[in-house]
C-alpha cells in the first residue's frame, strides 16, 4: 500500500483558491475543499486552527501572490489591480466584497510601502500626503474593481490607462494646489514617469 501524501498549508491554500475560481467565494467550504484535495477533512484542521485561520491566511496568500508587483510607474499598480479584477473576479470578490470586522482596514496594499515612496519621492510630498493621496487612488481603483470584477461593465486596457491617468491628473491638482493649465502639464511633465 502506498503512503498516502502529505497535504501541507500551500497545497491547501491553493485548493481553496481553485474552489473559489471555480464556484465563487460562497463555494469555499471544509467539505468543498476537502473534495478538491482529495482528502478527508483531518488534514485541513491539522494545518490551521479552525476554518476563521484558513480564511485568513487564504486572504494574505491571495494577496501576496497575484497583487505583489513589481512596478516602475504609479499607473502599473493601477493596472495590476484592475487587471485582477478582470481575471479573477471570483477571488477578488473573496478579498474585497466581504463584511468586514470594525478593526480590519478597508484595503490592505501589498505594494503600499513601495507606491507611496514612489509618489513621495517624485510629486516632493511628505509620506503622509503621499499616503493620502494614495488612498484616493485606491477608493477609485476599488470602485472599478468592483464594476469589472462582478460583470458590471468591462473595460479595455486602453480605456483604464486614459481613467487612471485622469484621477491622477485630479489628484495631482489637489495635492500640489495647481490652478493652472500650466501649473498641471508641469508636474504631468515631472511625474510622466509615474503615469
Amino acid at each position: 500500500m502506498a503512503p498516502k501524501k502529505r497535504i501541507n498549508r500551500e497545497d491547501i491554500l491553493a485548493g481553496a483558491v481553485r474552489v473559489i475560481q471555480k464556484g465563487g467565494p460562497s463555494a469555499l467550504s471544509v467539505r468543498n475543499l476537502a473534495g478538491e484535495l482529495g482528502c478527508s477533512t483531518q488534514p485541513l484542521y491539522s494545518a490551521f486552527q479552525n476554518f476563521e485561520e484558513l480564511r485568513e491566511k487564504l486572504l494574505v496568500h491571495i494577496r501576496e501572490t497575484y497583487l505583489a508587483v513589481r512596478c516602475s510607474s504609479y499607473k502599473e499598480f493601477g493596472r495590476a489591480f484592475l487587471r485582477f479584477a478582470g481575471e479573477e473576479p471570483a477571488l477578488f470578490q473573496f478579498l474585497y466584497l466581504r463584511r468586514r470586522e470594525p478593526e480590519e482596514r478597508l484595503l490592505e496594499d501589498v505594494n503600499g510601502d513601495v507606491t507611496v515612496e514612489l509618489l513621495s519621492r517624485n510629486l516632493e510630498m511628505t509620506r503622509e500626503e503621499a499616503w493620502d493621496m494614495h488612498r484616493r487612488m485606491q477608493y477609485y481603483c476599488y470602485g472599478l474593481g468592483v464594476m469589472i470584477a462582478t460583470g458590471y461593465r468591462t473595460m479595455e486596457q486602453e480605456e483604464i490607462d486614459r481613467e487612471l491617468t485622469e484621477f491622477y491628473s485630479i489628484l495631482l491638482r489637489h495635492y500640489k494646489k495647481i490652478t493652472s493649465g500650466e501649473g498641471l502639464r508641469y508636474w504631468l511633465d515631472r511625474s510622466r514617469n509615474l503615469i
